[in-house]
């Protein structure tokens, strides 16, 4: 797929993180539930199981399953989604761990993709306004700095180096303070965006979710 549309780890990660990119994989042998989807009278969706099976065949990652494995070289996941459309609940808890080599993509997505995307030019995105936005359930607002830090490891994220150091953080956004708490003092929830990055310290990332949100979000 990166071979035949030269599309760089990065440039897969933008598109999978906006839904552009949808992968799948083969499920082999996996006891699992299948569910199908109806609606009710208000048009909702929910899932109505359906039977119990030794399943085999190929399923759609979920949007975030999708962000995490590109994200980071590997995920575990508990179900996968058929076009019809239907749900493939694995029954073992733990899930399987997938990684890269497992990815695939379904033929008429690679034309449709091929058709459509790869190759036409990039719209330039309408400017996201990070000192004051809404996510999840909370307001969020910040000062001009602060914003620039967001915006800042957003593009490092998808120009493929997610992980950074305070100081960097610091440097890109021209802080005077020696530490990144000390940038958004004051503004305890912070944290929901920006995490520490495990086994690294004085690493941070964003949140995998908050980054999701704001690729697929207008």
């Amino acid at each position: 797929m990166a071979e035949r549309w030269h599309l760089s780890a990065a440039d897969i990660r933008s598109l999978v993180g906006r839904g552009v990119l949808k992968l799948s994989v083969r499920i082999v042998a996996q006891p699992a539930c299948l569910s199908f989807e109806e609606r009710t009278e208000e048009n909702e969706p929910f899932w109505v199981p359906a039977e119990h099976k030794v399943f085999s065949g190929l399923g759609d990652l979920a949007h975030r399953d999708a962000f995490q494995l590109v994200r980071g070289g590997e995920v575990r996941i508990t179900h996968v989604l058929l076009p019809d459309p239907g749900l493939v609940t694995l029954r073992n808890e733990d899930g399987i761990r997938l990684g890269y080599g497992d990815l695939l993509v379904r033929s008429d997505h690679a034309d449709q993709l091929q058709r459509e995307v790869i190759g036409a030019p990039v719209k330039e995105a309408e400017a996201f306004d990070y000192r004051l936005f809404v996510y999840g359930d909370a307001e969020f607002a910040f000062t001009t700095p602060q914003a620039r830090a967001l915006e800042f490891m957003l593009r490092q994220t998808q120009a493929g180096a997610p992980d950074q150091h305070y100081t960097e953080i610091l440097n890109a956004v021209g802080s005077s303070c020696q530490r990144l708490s000390s940038l958004f003092s004051r503004k305890p929830y912070w944290t929901r965006l920006l995490k520490k990055t495990v086994g690294q310290r004085g690493w941070y990332h964003l949140d995998p979710d908050f980054v999701v949100w704001r690729l697929t979000s207008s």
